[in-house]
């Protein structure tokens, strides 16, 4: 009984914020596709003369364990002043960090695993005397924009840096880190992410 209980209210939590999460979306500017669906609390910033876009049939998990391998980790989608987040139709993210200094682009049919994250820049400068002062910091460091090609599917726990293009058909093993461009249809993990083979 009680467990039924629980099950319910996650429920109807779940239906709330898939509503909330689409007039959150939308009073902050970002243009969605048709239906949309949003679990659960999903950390969203939009930065000044930025922009994401969003296709059709877009779901994403996010939060109180609606996928076990994220279990109670929020999604994120982020952008700095001047960025661009572009994602196609029929993308499935489950607590995945999207943080864009510059742009990322995501295709069509894209599905990206539980606690995945995609950042296109170093975030700060990587010379030392940069980082004492914040100004240079941020002058200094290196952005470079993410390419997600289509039908990708990327495993959990990966991470995607800045200047990569991964190209269609890609299978990034879980756990990877991809810091070089990947050519279509190959499997690839590892850290750095190498090709395991071709498909």
């Amino acid at each position: 009984m009680i467990n039924e209980l629980i099950i319910f209210s996650m429920r109807i939590k779940s239906y709330l914020f898939r509503h909330l999460n689409k007039l959150k979306f939308i009073l902050l500017g970002v243009k969605l596709g048709k239906k949309p669906l949003i679990y659960n609390k999903v950390y969203l910033k939009v930065g000044r003369n930025s922009s994401i876009i969003i296709g059709d049939n877009f779901v994403f998990t996010s939060g109180n364990a609606v996928n076990p391998l994220c279990r109670n980790l929020y999604g994120c989608i982020a952008t700095m002043p001047n960025a661009r987040i572009q994602i196609g139709n029929n993308v499935g993210l489950s607590s995945t960090c999207i943080w864009a200094y510059k742009s990322i682009i995501i295709g069509n049919h894209v599905l990206i695993g539980g606690d995945v994250m995609l950042i296109d820049s170093d975030a700060h400068s990587l010379n030392s005397w940069d980082r004492r002062n914040s100004e240079r910091d941020r002058e200094n460091r290196k952005s470079e924009g993410i390419v997600i090609g289509n039908d990708v599917l990327i495993g959990t726990k990966s991470i995607i840096l800045k200047g990569v293009h991964i190209g269609d058909r890609v299978i990034v093993g879980a756990g990877s880190v991809v810091t070089q461009d990947v050519e279509n249809d190959c499997i690839v993990a590892g850290n750095p992410a190498k090709v395991i083979r071709k498909i």
